[in-house]
């Protein structure tokens, strides 16, 4: 057996699922898992999500595959997803043509993106997440497995330590060339370098990534809590010009007298309190 990259994604999958749990939750509500069939991953180029949104299965998937074909990812602010491409990882006992100058290190470590337009779509997997990853709600990442013996497999707990999270946002380029373009790795734990033109990005560990969605949600969430009480003190004044200006001088009168307290449904012991 071969260590592709549905063996990876599968053999982290729970452990993933997890830690999405325990940090976000997981359910009506909350995050949702997705994981499309071959046949549609192609219009979508991820191998799985976690998305809070409140469309349905169907619709979630209409709306995706219509704005990546249509206008290359171009979403209304409707969701805060986690996206996750897998990626096989290569260890290299030498350096080559390509390989980029400050990897020094033997061995050193590569992934190849796919850059090769879709026939279907138009666009190649790379480009699909690289236009994801420019919406306000979307984190994407190339899943980076440090895993290269088949038997590291059959652990009952996979080490998430050993999942390299790159993150999309720190790749420098589209890529849309046609070309041959890598992720290389000095180490099993450093920051990917994008290549062909090297540049440094930035990874993540699961916990973290997680932890980084977490405190989104929660300032999101607090800033509705702003919003509603500011339309409910709205509803109390006449104001002579409804706009943003007087908007803004409301919430300024308010400041110091007014606190958010934040309810968190899943601890009703911990009260969060906010200057408003």
């Amino acid at each position: 057996m071969s260590i592709n990259e549905t063996v990876l994604e599968m053999h982290f999958h729970h452990a993933i699922m997890s830690e999405i749990r325990k940090t976000l939750g997981l359910g009506k509500g909350k995050f949702n898992f997705y994981k499309y069939s071959p046949q549609k991953e192609c219009f979508v180029g991820f191998d799985q999500a976690f998305v809070k949104t409140d469309l349905s299965e169907k619709d979630l998937f209409n709306k995706l595959k219509k704005s990546s074909t249509e206008n290359g990812y171009g979403l209304s602010n409707f969701f805060v997803g986690l996206f996750l491409q897998f990626k096989v990882v290569k260890v290299l006992q030498k350096r080559s043509r390509v390989t980029p100058s400050f990897i020094r290190r033997t061995p050193h470590y590569r992934a190849s993106l796919d850059t090769k337009k879709n026939i279907n779509t138009g666009f190649s997997q790379h480009e699909l997440l690289f236009n994801l990853n420019k919406n306000k709600g979307a984190f994407v990442y190339y899943a980076c497995p440090m895993v290269f013996d088949r038997t590291e497999l059959y652990s009952v707990s996979p080490d998430l330590k050993k999942l390299r999270l790159a993150d999309v946002s720190s790749c420098p380029s589209i890529y849309s060339d046609n070309d041959s373009h890598f992720i290389y790795f000095e180490d099993q734990t450093s920051n990917p370098v994008w290549c062909s033109e090297p540049v440094e990005g930035a990874a993540l560990s699961v916990s973290e990534f997680a932890k980084t969605i977490q405190e989104k949600v929660l300032f999101e969430g607090y800033v509705e809590s702003q919003l509603s009480l500011l339309e409910e003190m709205q509803s109390s004044y006449t104001l002579r010009n409804n706009n943003e200006d007087n908007k803004i001088k409301l919430l300024e009168i308010m400041h110091e007298s007014f606190v958010i307290i934040q309810y968190e449904e899943e601890n009703p012991n911990k009260l969060i309190q906010r200057d408003f």
